[in-house]
């Protein structure tokens, strides 16, 4: 007997009757989960009732007779001993789920005068899961990703319990991407205590897989030591790229991340968490070889012939005809197994050659990419035979045509192969069908739903809705997954993947509604916020993350936020102005509606303040609204501005529209400026709360600053950031209007070109922004419900004075 049993065997027999803990008893083997299920029953336990629960471990002498009281048994006959005789004994003839899955019972069992409640998983993660619905079904805990929803204790009755569940699909789960900015939306600012909570969501929401897409860490110099050199604690990376998403600076010491890692990692893997291993050609923007390794390794074959993607030196990927390049591809494979992973893997991942072209011709581009996933699974097969392998569907998307993934699959052994096709959603192409996924070759339905750049709330339900309900019937269809390159930006849609990638019955947007109002907010918000889901929605649809294609995708990149040089808006012209018109036009409907739900919002700005959940998601449907209002508004005036050039309206309209869009950008920092989790400098403060790990401490870096500006402001990542909102992207949307009303004064009505002069404004707007300290541009302003109710219905006036417009 441990000396925690005693422990807790002594408390049992001190304890009055009447304060006598409930025992909760785990199996004394099977994984780490086990236990764990073990202490959160407790836990929950004691915060929702009130009262005591004590953990012991079953061993022989508690497999029969079993201690006094109710019970509650942790794991199933396979495990636990006091399970395995109710079913020895007939008490119960079977727990229904296959074992080594994901599914679960929750039985109640009266046993002469008292119950025992079996809460048995088919593994020790799903055990886990069987323990959060528990306290789900009998005192409507909630789980979301910034908090639970915790009534108030009460008693619990363990009695009348027979829940069985099993998963429609095997492979449920989220990635967690390389882009950087903003500590709510960017995993790589997460520190050890961030993960740990985001890992248990991701269990109470009975998911099962994850993927760190955030960099490598340590990777190389654990692989290579004494060749490859630690960068610079305290400046700039040497490899990084000024001003770009490729000043990959770390914030913290790289050796302190690399524990971070593996803290993560194993965390993960004591909860039954699968995290696919990295393998074949894994050197991308976000893994770069340190240039110290070519230093160490001169000579080292690199491909020279690449015909398109990303150039830089640290980003190539190495020659694939080198058999050295294969064993030193396959050493970051297996530095990364035995220095971070617990355990052997269970999943491989590969993106093969992704977003690049190589060689004189398409077909020799194809050659290479067909050798390079044949020798990855060789490479793979060799060492561990049965593992699967997951193909990332990016490349395919991309850069493949449709033939050319079907004559791939054709070579790929479906026992041991799954493709993640993470652009299931794709607006104006269905994948899955177009490559002989569907009911052909085992795959993963994959909402990649946005790019960094998009953090607002946006989806296509009616779409959505429809493919996942296709996906559901085919058999081949063994995965749901978000695959998208932030965290956190909509938590609707979080909700939405959770239940329905558990079981597709609630599809429909508005029951999703619903369950979400029911389970997140207080009961007196519950109807109002349903209202306003239910009004948000066709904003939020309007925007999706696909190209459309005749303005290639940049109405969904938020021009606005880099309006001197987005292609969308210059040149102009009377077909380009048709264009847009019909963007315009398609914005307007859902916009329409966006006063009456933004009213409703503010006349409940008192209430929503006060609980969190309810103000976030204000705050997520304000900024939405904002941000796609200002995009129509920007569309409008660019018709507008065609339509006076032609002669067919007055210059006084396009002045009028001019000055809505900068109300309009001017009232989206009001809004973020009411929360620090939009602001880069609460984000860059909020990394010197890390604590230190294995004696290593997260010190951070002074170049920090400067790259998260960096990380930010480029091109492909800007977006909600309040310090951007109101310091570069108002200035540089100034400069445009300026233009533009001096061109109406002189009545010069050219052709609407973009002027060189733009570049030089940008480039002295950016400037600005880069040497003026983030503690200069933080917002300063006062918050609280006086001022959100404000801006709320200042965003409504707005709104609606811009769909008023003829």
């Amino acid at each position: 007997m441990t000396a925690r049993n005693c422990l807790a065997l002594l408390l049992l027999l001190a304890a009055p009757a009447a304060t006598q803990p409930l025992q909760v008893i785990t199996p004394p083997r099977g994984e780490r989960a086990y236990q764990i299920a073990g202490e959160v029953f407790a836990d929950y336990w004691r915060k929702l009732t009130g009262g005591p629960a004590a953990v012991i471990t079953s061993s022989s002498p508690f497999a029969r007779p079993l201690p006094a009281g109710d019970l509650v048994l942790i794991g199933s006959d396979a495990v636990h001993p006091a399970v395995r005789d109710l079913l020895r004994r007939g008490v119960v003839s079977s727990l229904g789920f296959r074992y080594g899955g994901d599914g679960y019972r929750i039985l109640s069992v009266p046993d002469q005068g008292r119950t025992l409640l079996v809460v048995a998983g088919a593994s020790g993660r799903s055990t886990l899961y069987a323990v959060y619905d528990f306290f789900r079904r009998r005192a409507g805990v909630e789980y979301f990703w910034d908090g639970d929803v915790i009534p108030q204790p009460k008693a619990i009755s363990l009695a009348g319990m027979d829940i069985l569940e099993e998963p429609r699909f095997d492979y449920r789960g989220l990635r967690y991407f390389a882009h950087r900015g903003l500590h709510r939306f960017q995993a790589e600012h997460w520190d050890l205590e961030d993960w740990k909570r985001e890992i248990d969501w991701l269990v109470k929401k009975r998911f099962n897989l994850f993927m760190l897409r955030i960099g490598i860490d340590d990777l190389f110099q654990r692989a290579f030591p004494g060749q490859v050199a630690y960068p610079p604690e305290d400046g700039r990376d040497p490899d990084a790229e000024d001003r770009s998403y490729n000043d990959r600076t770390s914030f913290w010491p790289l050796r302190y991340r690399g524990e971070l890692r593996r803290e993560v990692l194993h965390y993960a893997a004591e909860r039954g968490l699968l995290h696919p291993e990295d393998t074949g050609t894994i050197t991308h923007w976000y893994s770069h070889t340190p240039s110290s390794f070519y230093r160490s390794h001169p000579g080292f074959p690199a491909t020279t012939d690449q015909r398109s993607g990303y150039k830089l030196p640290t980003a190539a990927i190495w020659d694939i005809d080198h058999e050295i390049t294969w064993d030193t591809y396959w050493r970051l494979t297996e530095t990364h197994i035995r220095e971070y992973a617990a355990g052997p893997p269970r999943l491989f991942h590969t993106i093969g050659m992704a977003e690049r072209l190589f060689g004189a011709s398409d077909e020799d581009n194809l050659r290479r990419k067909l050798y390079v996933y044949r020798k990855t699974q060789q490479i793979i097969r060799e060492r561990y035979p049965d593992v699967p392998l997951l193909l990332a569907g990016w490349d395919f998307y991309g850069w493949w045509k449709p033939e050319d993934v079907r004559r791939l699959l054709a070579e790929m052994d479906p026992r041991r192969t799954i493709v993640m096709d993470y652009t299931a959603d794709l607006l104006e192409r269905v994948t899955y069908r177009e490559w002989g996924l569907y009911g052909g070759f085992p795959w993963i339905f994959g909402i990649f739903h946005s790019f960094a750049r998009n953090s607002d709330v946006h989806e296509d339900y009616a779409l959505l809705s429809a493919r996942l309900g296709e996906a559901a019937r085919d058999e081949k269809c063994i995965g749901m997954t978000l695959w998208s390159e932030i965290s956190h930006s909509d938590t609707f849609l979080l909700e939405y993947l959770a239940d329905n990638s558990w079981r597709p019955e609630r599809l429909d947007p508005a029951a999703a509604v619903a369950r979400y109002c029911r389970t997140r907010y207080p009961v007196a918000l519950q109807p109002k916020m349903e209202r306003v889901w239910l009004g948000f929605l066709p904003v939020s649809g309007s925007a999706h993350w696909t190209e459309r294609a005749r303005l290639r995708g940049l109405t969904f990149s938020e021009p606005h936020f880099r309006v001197l040089t987005s292609r969308l808006f210059l040149p102009l012209d009377e077909r380009r102005a048709q264009q847009l018109e019909e963007e315009y036009q398609r914005l307007r409907p859902g916009l329409a509606g966006a006063p009456r739900y933004l009213e409703d919002l503010a006349a409940m700005a008192s209430a929503t303040w006060v609980n969190q959940m309810g103000r976030r998601d204000t705050l997520d449907i304000a900024r939405t609204t904002a941000s796609r209002a200002l995009l129509a508004g920007m569309l409008a005036a660019s018709v507008e501005m065609e339509s006076w050039r032609a002669g067919k309206v007055d210059a006084e309209r396009v002045r009028r529209l001019g000055g809505l869009t900068r109300r309009l950008l001017d009232c989206l920092a009001d809004i973020t400026g009411l929360a620090d989790e939009f602001s880069l400098y609460a984000s860059l403060r909020r990394l010197e709360r890390a604590e230190p790990i294995r004696g290593l401490r997260p010190r951070i870096n002074p170049h920090s600053e400067q790259t998260l500006k960096s990380n930010s402001e480029n091109d492909y990542c800007r977006s909600h950031h309040y310090e951007l909102i109101r310091h570069l992207y108002a200035a540089e949307l100034g400069s445009y209007w300026q233009w533009v009303f001096n061109k109406l004064k002189s009545g010069d009505r050219s052709a609407w070109s973009r002027p060189p002069e733009f570049e030089q404004l940008s480039a002295q707007h950016r400037d600005t922004f880069y040497s003026t300290p983030l503690a200069q541009m933080a917002p300063t302003g006062p918050r609280g419900p006086a001022q959100l109710s404000r801006s709320l219905t200042h965003l409504s006036a707005l709104v609606r004075e811009l769909v008023s417009v003829p």
